[in-house]
Formats: structure tokens, sequence, C-alpha cells
């Protein structure tokens, strides 16, 4: 019986109908350094926020469900200021043949820099001996920032790694690819998340001499759209992540990576507050809700 429950179980989550999954990630360095995200994605999937210490570093995550405990993680930032945004690159290559020697998918190398990395140098070095490739089911590029002002995007070439360094100072990444791109005018920029890319780069433009958590939000929210389930902005000096549910920018929450706790920070007609560990807790619990079938199964998230 066991054997068909998770059997049907599978079958249910895979059978969901994604739609695209759309993201925005920036990293800007104005009177202080801010990251943000934007995550994209179809509102049946379950997503929560953790935080997990793998390899002795404290990293606060967002994770979703992907198929039967597939628990991907897809933005995050550790103790020591290091941001990643895990995020599609389109066109997909569906022929991936996946990793060989010496290789990594995009989410590895996520799961590596947070939990091992401090800086986006640190990162380069593992690129020297390393190459991240295309693996199957999902095409991914990374967008690397620190507090120093050292940020990357580094996407699947050919034969070798494709690293686009911060050239302003900040950096945007949406879901085309950006190495096709390389010195051209911000209107001759077009692909998947094109339009979202020159609102974020306007906006950057903008209000760039003194860019806050304030304006990261809104930037967040003029990049928004239908799918838009969990909007943050992270604060490296702090250790602080600042999150918007499901487009709704009038009620802030805010995670503590040093308490390990999230709370409500702003909009909110009370305070609470809820611990974060690796299991972390589904984001309908912070709404006000109660967790999904899926989220209700004993075990389904580790831990």
């Amino acid at each position: 019986m066991r054997t068909l429950f998770l059997a049907v179980l599978a079958a249910a989550l895979l059978a969901v109908p994604f739609i695209c999954r759309a993201c925005t990630g920036f990293a800007v360095y104005s009177e202080r350094a801010l990251y943000g995200m934007n995550f994209d994605y179809d509102a049946s999937v379950p997503v929560r926020l953790l935080v997990d210490e793998s390899g002795g570093t404290r990293a606060f995550h967002l994770a979703f469900v992907r198929g039967l405990r597939r628990i991907p993680r897809t933005a995050g930032m550790n103790e020591h200021g290091l941001f990643v945004s895990n995020q599609e690159l389109h066109p997909m290559v569906p022929d991936a043949p996946g990793p060989g020697p010496g290789e990594q998918c995009p989410w590895e190398l996520y799961a590596q820099a947070l939990s091992e990395f401090a800086t986006v140098s640190d990162v380069e070095g593992h690129l020297a001996t390393h190459r991240m490739v295309s693996c199957p089911g999902i095409t991914l590029h990374l967008l690397f920032a620190d507090p120093s002002g050292r940020a990357m995007i580094v996407e699947p070439g050919d034969d070798n790694n494709v690293v686009i360094p911060i050239e302003r100072d900040y950096i945007v990444m949406t879901n085309f690819a950006n190495c096709e791109f390389i010195g051209s005018d911000i209107d001759d920029v077009h692909g998947v998340g094109g339009g979202r890319y020159r609102i974020a780069h306007d906006y950057l433009e903008e209000h760039l001499k003194s860019f806050d958590v304030a304006n990261g939000l809104e930037l967040l929210e003029k990049t928004s759209w239908s799918a838009t389930r969990c909007s943050m902005v992270f604060d490296p000096e702090l250790g602080e992540v600042y999150v918007a549910l499901e487009r709704d920018f009038d009620r802030i929450l805010r995670v503590s990576l040093e308490d390990r706790t999230v709370e409500t920070y702003s909009g909110y007609e009370e305070h609470m507050s809820w611990p974060l560990n690796e299991r972390g807790i589904p984001t309908t619990v912070l709404l006000g809700g109660k967790p999904t079938f899926f989220e209700r199964i004993r075990g389904f998230f580790g831990g």
C-alpha cells in the first residue's frame, strides 16, 4: 500500500501544469549592499522558507516542491553574506546529457556555494577547476553576489563556464541568456524576461544613489506578475531577509539568520514569530492558512 501511495503521490505532483517559471534577481551596491529575487511559479506548488547549516555554514533558502521528494532550493544567502539566485535559463536544452568528471549541475553549485563559500572569489576559484553544465529536466543559470561589491552571472557554455561580471554598481538576471547580450544596448536585449530586465535596469538607474530595502521591494513589485509567489530583499550586513508573499507588498515578513526566525515586520495587526530550521515553514502557514496536503505528509521534507 505504501508503494502504491507513493506512486500516486508522485503522479499527482508531476501532473501539476507548471507555467513559465520566470524569476527576477538583482544585486545592487549603493550606500549598502542589497540583493533581491522574485520567485515566480505555479500557484499550486508548495513553497517554504528554511534555514540550514549544512557544511557548518548557516544559510537561508527559499524551497519548493518539484516532484516526489524533490525539494529544490532556488535562492538564498549564507551567514557570510554570499547570495545565490538560481533561475531558469531560456531557451531550454531538453536533451542535456548531465555532468561528467569535473562538472556540476547548477543546483549542485548553488548548494555547495551557500554551504562552503564566503565570497564570489571563492566561487571563481572553484570554477577554475570545475565546469557548470546544463542538466536533464531544466536549464538554469546562477547569480552570485557578496557584500564587497563582487557579483557575477554564471551560465553553461558549449565547452566552458560563461561568466558575466558586474559592470555597474548593480547587476540584474531574468531568464534570457545574458552571454548573448554582452556589450549590447539595453533596448536590444530580448528573450524571456527581457521586459522585466529593462524595468529593473531603469529603476536601478533612477534610484541607485540611495537604494534601500524599500526600494528593493518596490523594484520587485514592479517586476512581479500573476505567478510571483515570493519576493525577497536580502541585507547581508544585518543577515536579514525581507519577504512579501503572493504579491502582497503591504505586509512584509523579516527573516533573521542569527536568530533563525521569521517574524511579522510591517503591515500586520499583531506581531508573530516562527522558528526556522532545515525543514522550514510553509508560506501557507505564514499567510494564516494550513499546510497543504503534501506538506502534512510525515517526513516529506525531511528532518
